[in-house]
């Protein structure tokens, strides 16, 4: 059964942790709920989408900045 588009994957290929929150610097998402998301069902990615809104908005208004570079991996 193929989901819906609002429970697609936020994924935006931009995939590195930021060390400082914990979340993947692209879509917001902590490594739990990237690796469980296929497993997830509708509501549980519906939780997820959710809250990463929030997650951004907070982020951005702590002074964060979107600086990834592909030669940042340690």
């Amino acid at each position: 059964m193929a989901l819906s588009p609002q429970r697609q994957s936020p994924c935006i290929q931009v995939c590195q942790l930021n060390p400082q929150t914990g979340f993947c610097a692209g879509c917001f998402r902590n490594p739990e709920e990237i690796a469980r998301w296929l497993r997830y069902t509708d509501d549980e990615r519906d939780a997820v989408l959710g809250r990463l809104g929030a997650r951004r908005a907070d982020f951005y208004a702590d002074g964060g900045e979107f600086n990834i570079s592909p030669f940042d991996y340690e």
